[in-house]
């Protein structure tokens, strides 16, 4: 249990912490109006940034010269590329399979060497391939001549 001496500080200690607490007092006649008050928070500011303005130097004649011959690059890649692709593609396709094929069957069989580069032609080109193949190749004539038509005569160089 609490004293007398005691109860009567914590009494005094009630009525102080009530009226304000321990607060220095104001004088009026030393007040000075002219300086600013301090924050108390102890949050910082944050620093802007600061964006730097540069101009991009002038292109050099030997940026110039490398961008003159890129150009002259993509020229060449675009037709390279338009005979891979499309009906041209198909076409150049079909036409390399079938001399192809005709090469390689020539060698182990010969009487087969036009069905197979018409048909080399009709599997990596489709239709369209297999089309230009056979009116490269001299149409139906050459593939008649096999099933027993009657085949283009050939002729004879003499000396």
């Amino acid at each position: 249990m609490a004293s007398a001496k005691q109860l009567a500080a914590r009494r005094k200690f009630a009525r102080i912490m009530k009226s304000g607490g321990f607060k220095k007092k104001k004088t009026k006649s030393g007040s000075r109006s002219t300086s600013k008050p301090k924050r108390k928070t102890t949050t910082t500011r944050r620093k802007t940034k600061t964006i730097k303005r540069t101009t991009k130097p002038k292109r050099s004649m030997v940026r110039r010269r490398t961008r003159y011959t890129r150009s002259v690059r993509r020229g060449g890649k675009g037709i390279a590329s338009s005979l891979k692709t499309g009906m041209i593609g198909e076409i150049v396709k079909g036409i390399g399979a079938g001399s192809l094929a005709t090469v390689v069957v020539g060698r182990v069989a010969p009487q087969y060497a036009p069905i197979a580069s018409v048909g080399a032609g009709f599997l990596t080109g489709g239709i369209i391939g297999g089309a230009a193949n056979l009116l490269l190749s001299g149409g139906l004539q050459s593939i008649g001549g096999l099933f027993g038509g009657a085949s283009a005569p050939q002729q004879e160089m003499g000396v």
